[in-house]
């Protein structure tokens, strides 16, 4: 299946309904879309909506082979980074990557890096081939391409309630 090709056709039509086009991912017979809202979150009845405009479209462009199952959904707070434009998104924001090599493979070989290939930090910067991240008091260097999985690290921060001691 081509995602790009798949992507030119159901980018304008999402952005006509008022939202943003994720990203899509096309896994075993699932077609799923992710979609964002301006200065908003994405709820239930706007991912019925898009799927409702969507279907006719998908049927009658044949742009899927065979039968499938489309899925609209938001990315959430956790949400998965797999192209540039979601790194730059992610910009100041903690991030988890898993990498294809040990990370001393591009950070040298002190034993923080040796063997690891999960790392969980700030990302303070993206050029478009490299991602650079605080974690640990270490500033991390991974290029892109040796990315196998990566995404935002949300945290839930509670306060205590008044009156109730820590």
């Amino acid at each position: 299946m081509d995602l790009e090709k798949l992507e030119a056709v159901i980018r304008p039509v999402v952005e006509g309904s008022g939202f943003r086009l994720y990203d899509i991912e096309f896994f075993g017979r699932i077609l799923r879309v992710t979609i964002e809202k301006e200065g908003g979150t994405v709820g239930i009845d706007d991912c019925v909506s898009t799927s409702r405009i969507l279907n006719p479209l998908l049927d009658t462009d044949d742009l899927v082979a065979g039968s499938f199952d489309l899925e609209v959904s938001s990315p959430g707070l956790d949400r998965s980074l797999r192209k540039p434009e979601h790194f730059t998104g992610a910009l100041g924001q903690s991030i988890h990557v898993t990498t294809s090599q040990p990370l001393s493979l591009w950070n040298g070989s002190e034993s923080f890096f040796e063997m690891r290939r999960n790392i969980t930090g700030l990302l303070q910067e993206f050029d478009g081939t490299d991602l650079k991240i605080q974690a640990e008091n270490y500033e991390v260097k991974i290029p892109v391409e040796a990315v196998l999985k990566a995404y935002i690290n949300f945290e839930l921060k509670t306060t205590p309630k008044k009156g109730k001691k820590v």
